[in-house]
């Protein structure tokens, strides 16, 4: 065997996202024998850093600020990439799409550059500058990576149509660990029952959780609307928030939870290491999304036996399959109104609601079987390996073909 292919991952920053976790889960199950990894955030470490460093991968931070990127910050990690000499880049997110492609060309280190595309749709009206600037910039130098690779097909569509012309583009879609993701009755039993002293949750009460860090693609108050109106018909229900600025005070959510008269109704969690134990304790997982490209949490609840209940944004309903209750599409792109959205969500939720534990149950049982058998994470991880390894070998499409993998 050779040595081991030198792999350098470009991202962003290390905060609990989609992006990263998937980062994360791919470095552990990475063959160390096939592939010597670092990992480079453009902004400060965050909270998975120290996780990345336990399993042995080097992470380094360049401390770099938010909005436009930072022409020092491209110096440095060009001089990284100089001195490291890796065979392939791989960047996540476009201010690292963009920064790690110049740095790599300015290094002269002759590494293969593959992009990373994580979503099919951003209002960019609610971004700064900076990202709007970013992508146009990826838009108009698309061709020079030896690929893009994308986590959804909906996502390469999203792109193509924005004007991306890659030479080859690559779908690579994520993968759930079914052992970790799985129907855990001790876990439900134990955190509902936490729940109950904290928030008042009653034994029996209709569980439907958003799984998200507070963003403004998000969701959050179309699923604060759905819930309110929920209330109407199922007042036993109740709403469990949980990720980045969901915890008790954050000032978005509790703005958006005493607007719509949600505050006797509500679990809210902030950030959570135990997320899969929290999927085990839900009923149902809303996805009300304004664009996604391959929603985690979908997959991740589904792994758990949880129904969900999806808009039709990115891949969600290819990822939901049997496993629950996806919106036309009419009803989920940037033009459709709050109200019909939140609409959607609550005819759908209350069907979820409605059902008998056993149905519900085996509603989450088929969704489960779905997700395992399309997107298990040996498959995935193995598929993103492969794709490496074949830009190091070399097999990169000429500049004036693109394919579609």
């Amino acid at each position: 065997m050779g040595k081991p292919l030198k792999l350098v991952h470009v991202i962003t920053g290390l905060n609990p996202g989609g992006a990263e976790t998937w980062l994360t889960r791919l470095l552990l199950r990475l063959p160390p024998e096939r592939f010597a990894t670092q990992v480079v955030s453009l902004m400060d470490g965050g909270a998975l850093a120290g996780v990345i460093r336990s399993m042995g991968v080097p992470v380094t931070s360049l401390g770099m600020g938010r909005g436009l990127p930072d022409p020092r910050g491209l110096w440095r990690l060009a001089r990284l990439l100089r001195e490291q000499r890796p065979q392939v880049v791989q960047t996540w997110l476009y201010h690292a799409d963009l920064l790690g492609l110049l740095a790599a060309r300015l290094s002269g280190c002759g590494a293969a550059v593959s992009w990373g595309l994580r979503c099919a749709y951003m209002d960019l009206a609610r971004y700064g500058l900076g990202t709007r600037l970013t992508l146009r910039a990826c838009v108009a130098l698309s061709a020079w990576p030896e690929a893009v690779t994308a986590n959804s097909q909906a996502g390469a569509d999203h792109h193509l149509a924005l004007g991306y012309r890659p030479r080859r583009l690559k779908v690579l879609e994520n993968g759930v660990d079914g052992a970790r993701f799985c129907p855990d009755p001790a876990a439900r039993a134990s955190l509902r029952q936490d729940w109950a002293r904290q928030w008042g949750l009653a034994p029996d009460a209709p569980l439907i959780g958003l799984v998200a860090r507070v963003d403004p693609m998000k969701g959050h108050a179309v699923f604060c609307l759905a819930a309110q109106e929920l209330l109407k018909t199922r007042p036993e229900a109740r709403f469990l928030f949980c990720g980045a600025g969901t915890e008790p005070g954050a000032a978005e959510l509790d703005a958006l939870i005493a607007r719509h008269g949600l505050g006797q109704a509500v679990v809210r969690l902030g950030r959570r290491e135990d997320v899969a134990q929290v999927y085990a304790a839900l009923d149902a997982l809303a996805l009300p999304s304004l664009g996604e490209g391959f929603p985690n949490a979908v997959l991740e609840a589904l792994a758990c036996a949880v129904p969900c209940v999806c808009l039709d944004v990115g891949d969600a309903r290819a990822m939901c399959g049997p496993g629950g209750l996806v919106a036309p599409r009419a009803l989920s792109g940037p033009e459709a109104k709050a109200a019909d959205r939140a609409g959607f969500l609550v005819r759908a939720l209350e069907r979820i609601v409605d059902l008998r534990p056993a149905e519900r149950m085996a509603l989450g049982e088929r969704g489960r079987a779905h997700v395992l058998e399309r997107y298990g994470l040996d498959r995935a991880v193995e598929r993103w390996a492969a794709h490496f390894e074949s830009l190091a070998d070399g097999q990169k499409t000429p500049p004036d073909v693109r394919s579609i993998d």
